[in-house]
């Protein structure tokens, strides 16, 4: 193409076909007639140091495109959406063609460009390509972000799944305290066909009800929700801890009760089946006496998921099976460690207490839900059987064992 082709033509015409620029490798030429932005943490020469921009680069490409739409005497040669990189012509009020090149990437602090700016025609620009690549950025930075389109909800972890999978038919209680993912499970098995829904813990939270209409509104089960918080409306306890209550009282659809109150069976509905996402190996307090608990609500079948420990040669050679964290010392402590971590498991209290831990220790080191018990799955099976528990299922999820028992 000669400089003569160029500046006769009009838009696009009298141009070479583009082809992408490899901005990981581009030299701009020794003369001044060129201007590169390239993100900060280039290695290669630039004049300008893009800016962060908000929104993912596709986002960003996105916006680039419909604003050069609105430049004047500007239009665009091509585009590769895969590399997110367009290409213009700019024409000056005297035809002289300039070139504009952009690339949108991800770079460790976020979105980021390329934009790169050169004259077809004479030696020095008199600093018309920087003001150009200034101009441009400018425009884009002052561009308002569209907002992130809401993400999708996240699948049901396979304890959620195997839970709501069951409960078609039956009357269920959830016996564990999950802000987010006991109003989604109840939803979910409500969704799924379950005849009642009943949520038993010993603190109910103050906020129940908006929980459960934001997880309506989050999973598209707003009618539900709307429908269990109709029905169930909440009510006070009408007697004080230790939280035994009328049986006659009406409930609400999350109440506050004990696993352990003498009159669990007068508080509670006739049930099917009980389903308890809390980890045995952060209960504070006796497993046996939780799953005794599980067992005295009446239901004939129980979904527990339970954090266990995958039993190692040395583990086994110190008699692993069933351990308390405050009866560890440093050889059980370093043996539960490493084993915890090949399954991708890291507890900071091994750092913080090599060997056996405290709750008053604990609470000192701010430790994030501590394990207070260290499970074999054998220890586990022994555990529910020792309850009144028949393991009929079980499946892993993680470190976890998602088990469905009987009674």
């Amino acid at each position: 193409m000669s400089g003569i082709a160029a500046l006769l033509g009009q838009g696009p015409k009298g141009l070479e076909a583009p082809s992408p620029v490899e901005f990981a490798s581009l030299v701009p030429p020794p003369s001044p007639n060129t201007c590169l932005a390239a993100p900060a943490a280039h290695p290669g020469p630039k004049q300008v140091v893009a800016p962060l921009l908000p929104g993912t680069p596709e986002a960003v490409f996105a916006r680039l495109l419909a604003l050069a739409k609105g430049f004047p005497r500007t239009w665009q040669l091509a585009a590769w959406p895969e590399r997110r990189q367009a290409q213009w012509v700019e024409r000056s009020a005297l035809n002289f063609p300039d070139i504009i090149v952009a690339e949108c990437v991800a770079t460790p602090e976020g979105s980021s460009l390329f934009l790169y700016s050169r004259s077809l025609i004479g030696y020095s620009d008199f600093g018309a390509n920087r003001r150009r690549v200034e101009r441009w950025l400018g425009a884009l930075e002052a561009l308002p972000a569209e907002p992130a389109p809401e993400p999708p909800p996240p699948p049901p972890s396979r304890f959620a799944a195997r839970a709501i999978g069951e409960a078609q038919g039956q009357r269920v209680l959830l016996a564990w305290n999950d802000a987010r993912e006991t109003p989604e499970i109840a939803l979910g098995a409500l969704a799924a066909g379950a005849a009642a829904i009943q949520v038993m813990t010993t603190d109910r939270p103050d906020q129940a009800d908006a929980l459960l209409l934001e997880a309506g509104a989050r999973l598209g089960l707003g009618a539900e929700a709307e429908a269990l918080v109709e029905a169930r409306a909440v009510a006070r306890d009408p007697l004080p801890p230790p939280l035994h209550a009328d049986p006659g009282a009406w409930r609400a659809w999350w109440m506050r009760g004990s696993l352990d109150a003498p009159d669990l069976r007068e508080r509670l509905p006739e049930l099917d089946l009980v389903l308890d996402g809390a980890d045995l190996a952060q209960l504070d307090g006796d497993p046996p006496r939780r799953l005794l608990g599980l067992r005295a609500t009446g239901a004939r079948r129980l979904i527990l998921r339970s954090s266990v420990v995958p039993v190692t040669a040395e583990l086994a050679a110190l008699g692993f099976d069933l351990w308390h964290a405050g009866e560890l010392d440093a050889a059980r402590g370093a043996a539960l460690d490493a084993a915890l971590r090949a399954a991708g498991v890291t507890l900071p209290q091994f750092a913080a207490f090599p060997g056996r831990l405290t709750r008053e220790a604990a609470q000192a080191a701010r430790l994030a839900a501590p394990w207070w018990w260290f499970i074999s799955e054998a220890a586990l099976a022994e555990l529910l059987a020792e309850t009144g528990w028949r393991i009929q299922a079980s499946e892993r999820e993680g470190v976890a064992l998602i088990v469905t028992a009987a009674a």
